[in-house]
């Protein structure tokens, strides 16, 4: 065991994030003696063996997992009770990260039950873990304002233009809240917290996330390259892609600049801060990417489809463009020639049971279906983030990374979770 006195507690633990927080706290990163116990924290029911995590190991710290905590729908006398009596060595817990999060229909009512949920996990964490040293959230670039169509600012977005978000819109956004909730509760406390700022973000849930747009597009180019001849066997290995396959956007929506990040380098990143809390702490925004060099989906398009043993051209979509630009967040045109991801996926979700692959049955986007759909259409201006402030920290992984490596990481291992063909 790690001769170290910290103690990581990750809420939301098999989300997105926090399935890469889990592995890398365990890889171990950033060193082997960096955490002795780290603690995962779900909702839902989740099953080690097939969470695809390091297997324990003398180098690993040990984790511990605990689910079926409700944040939603316990109040703060409940949460109190539950952690105690299942948490073990609570009162030892040195770093939170939070990485939980409520959709909702209503903005208001979201950002009321959000607020909540934290406000009661930092009053509970006052109160029995007094060794807490650092607390990080992840938030992203809907705090910049890109929700309005044709987005807010004027990229690239630095991480001071979040305080002068419009009123009407800034109240339908949780994050000004958090930051409230943390500057307030840590006042004349010995801990420190930092908020993480990424746009779209390309990762692994062996479950299924709501909001992957890694998965939603891999079960598609799979099923895709399965009707097309192209077999399960030879996609993620072809030489000679064969099929042709149109980004699912217009052409805005494929040439638009934005900064898109692996799990695993925001992962790094969340746990760099909050071992760093001198240079990141009191309660500093830091955006992260995978490199300072904005991305386009155009760009990547080609990448992902010929892992799959497809040709990855251009959007079909004719426009118009300026029709295009007035579309909010999760709508789509009114008319589309070809299906749209969720739909193809619906349509042939059959071949997933044919060969077996029943998590793709079950497990994929859900209720985030339609706003990723839409992703090629709404997002169709420039969102590209400033990485100055966080190449001013240090961070290692600061040169950054090519943004393919994050999705074809990611589609390897859907493949292994039996997620896609």
């Amino acid at each position: 065991m790690p001769d170290s006195p910290n103690h990581a507690i990750v809420y939301g633990a098999s989300g997105l994030i926090g399935w890469a927080l889990i592995n890398q706290l365990l890889v171990p990163y950033p060193a082997t003696n960096t955490f002795k116990k780290v603690t995962a924290v779900t909702n839902r029911p989740l099953d080690l063996s097939e969470t695809y995590w390091p297997e324990p190991d003398s180098r690993r710290p040990e984790l511990q997992l605990v689910s079926g905590v409700d944040l939603r729908g316990w109040n703060k006398t409940t949460l109190l009770e539950r952690l105690r009596q299942r948490v073990e060595n609570i009162e030892d817990v040195t770093h939170i990260y939070y990485l939980v999060f409520t959709a909702m229909d209503d903005d208001i009512e979201e950002v009321a039950t959000n607020r909540r949920m934290l406000q009661n996990v930092i009053d509970v964490h006052n109160l029995i873990s007094p060794k807490l040293q650092f607390v990080a959230f992840v938030g992203g670039t809907r705090g910049y304002g890109i929700y309005s169509p044709g987005g807010t600012f004027t990229p690239p977005l630095h991480e001071e233009m979040v305080k002068n978000l419009p009123p009407d819109y800034a109240k339908t956004v949780v994050y000004p809240s958090y930051r409230e909730i943390l500057d307030t509760s840590s006042a004349e406390k010995n801990w420190t917290w930092c908020e993480v700022c990424p746009d779209a973000i390309i990762g692994f849930t062996p479950n299924g996330s709501q909001f992957s747009l890694a998965l939603h597009w891999a079960q598609y180019l799979s099923l895709y390259a399965y009707n097309n001849g192209i077999g399960p066997h030879t996609q993620g290995n072809s030489t000679n892609p064969i099929a042709k396959i149109p980004f699912p956007g217009s052409l805005a929506g494929a040439t638009s600049l934005f900064s898109p990040v692996s799990s695993t380098r925001l992962a790094q990143f969340l746990i760099y801060a909050s071992l760093h809390p001198k240079t990141c702490g009191s309660g500093q925004l830091f955006n992260i990417a995978d490199q300072e060099t904005p991305s386009t989906y155009g760009s990547l398009w080609p990448h992902l489809a010929k892992w799959f043993g497809l040709i990855g051209i251009a959007p079909s979509e004719p426009g118009p463009e300026t029709e295009y630009n007035k579309l909010k967040v999760g709508e789509m045109p009114e008319e589309v020639s070809s299906l749209a991801p969720g739909e193809y996926i619906a349509k042939y979700r059959d071949v997933f049971a044919q060969w077996g692959c029943q998590k793709a049955v079950t497990g994929g986007v859900g209720a985030g279906n339609r706003q990723l759909d839409s992703v090629g259409y709404w997002l169709t201006f420039d969102r590209q983030l400033s990485l100055e402030r966080l190449m001013g920290t240090g961070f290692e992984g600061g040169r950054g990374r090519d943004p393919v490596q994050g999705w074809v990481e990611s589609f390897g291992l859907f493949r292994r979770a039996g997620l896609i063909l």
